[in-house]
């Protein structure tokens, strides 16, 4: 369980950090359609926080090391991430969009 968590949240999150890197480069080359890595990072940072949250409960008894910090930080940093989507879907739908 500690080996398949392990690999989940690393290559979620680094799917999801990819996302953003392709994102800026089609936004910088003018590309209209950059809808396949939003779908993509948003289903990256949604496999990312429960994995790291599996994660760091099965590793609880060893102490802190680097990958159960970077653990800590691939998931705020997707549960912050899917929190900014849910506010960006209901404020569009206040408005009507």
């Amino acid at each position: 369980m500690r080996r398949v968590s392990f690999w989940t949240f690393l290559l979620s999150a680094l799917v999801s950090l990819g996302c953003i890197i392709a994102i800026y480069y089609l936004e910088s080359i003018g590309a209209p359609n950059q809808s396949p890595f939003h779908l993509i990072q948003i289903l990256g940072c949604l496999l990312c926080f429960p994995s790291s949250a599996v994660f760091l409960w099965v590793t609880a008894h060893e102490g802190w090391n680097v990958v159960r910090v970077l653990a800590v930080f691939a998931g705020i940093a997707s549960l912050i991430w899917v929190c900014f989507f849910v506010y960006v879907l209901v404020r569009m739908a206040q408005v009507g969009a």
